[in-house]
């Protein structure tokens, strides 16, 4: 990774199941995670990314998850749909 752009990326571990919104992210990758957790941990889970990606973030997801039928689907738009790729919505 260049270097220029590696001091501008965090990578941080975090505990989805317990820990509280880590922050205003642009970016968050959180794939083949919730394809392990039932439906109510999945929408807690994305509950908290959600709150935790700031307007117009983007949510990348793993090719066998989505957001179609959750809690926070009305907050994202699809920017590709194979990929698994979200853009956050601004709430009205």
């Amino acid at each position: 990774m260049e270097r220029s752009l590696k001091e501008r990326v965090v990578f941080a571990n975090h505990n989805l199941t317990g820990d509280e919104s880590f922050g205003e992210m642009r970016l968050v990758f959180c794939r083949n995670v919730l394809i392990y957790f039932n439906r109510d941990l999945q929408n807690r889970v994305l509950g908290l990314l959600t709150d935790s990606l700031v307007h117009g973030g983007f949510l990348c997801l793993g090719t066998k998850e989505d957001i179609e039928f959750t809690d926070v689907s009305s907050r994202y738009r699809v920017v590709d749909g194979d990929a698994k790729l979200f853009k956050k919505q601004e709430t009205s």
